[in-house]
């Protein structure tokens, strides 16, 4: 029951640059992970002692993008939890790499995509509501285009609430293929979010 407008393989990464799957996270969950991201701040790495249910739940996101035709593995190292409210398009920074998944905690709006940070030209139009995970293509040096999506949330009233759980190229089996492809500002960056997880 997919509430994209015009997802062509429903649920599916395949051919897409992000994907929302509805209603993922159940409710006893939902109140789980904001008791701890109340407890969290704003950036944590996945420690299950710590955080037994945002570890529980960030690893049950790594197998739904495996199982939605993500290419490659997505290893989760770092959750953030944020609010969002309508801003311009955005994409997520090159060291995260293969995907980032989005839980939304509260809230509800529309979710669009953009070919850049213009927000007059919309690609695709979802609804989200809490519960619903977001899928996004993460950075990757292969391939022609940039699979990194440029989306948008307008909330309905208040900001839209998220985890967002991502994984850091400093640290993958990746890093020393890939960390030379980034700025020396990429890397500074990469490298002091890994150290604050």
């Amino acid at each position: 029951m997919s509430r994209s407008s015009t997802d062509p393989v429903p649920g599916s990464l395949f051919g897409r640059r992000f994907v929302v799957v509805p209603g993922t996270v159940g409710d006893d969950d939902l109140r789980a992970l904001s008791a701890e991201a109340a407890s969290d701040g704003r950036i944590s790495g996945l420690v299950p002692a710590h955080r037994p249910v945002t570890s529980d739940v960030a690893q049950r996101l790594s197998r739904l993008a495996e199982s939605r035709h993500l290419a490659s593995p997505f290893a989760p190292t770092e959750v953030g939890w944020v609010t969002r409210h309508a801003t311009e398009p955005r994409r997520d920074r090159r060291f995260y790499l293969g995907c980032t998944a989005w839980v939304v905690l509260a809230g509800g709006g529309t979710l669009t995509e953009h070919s850049e940070r213009d927000r007059a030209e919309v690609l695709h139009r979802s609804r989200i509501a809490a519960g619903d995970v977001v899928l996004l293509r993460g950075w990757s040096p292969l391939g022609v285009a940039d699979p990194r999506p440029y989306l948008r949330i307008a909330p309905d009233g208040q900001p839209v609430a998220l985890m967002r759980v991502r994984q850091n190229l400093v640290g993958s089996a990746r890093e020393s293929a890939w960390l030379p492809l980034l700025t020396a500002a990429e890397i500074t960056e990469a490298r002091a979010r890994a150290a604050a997880c």
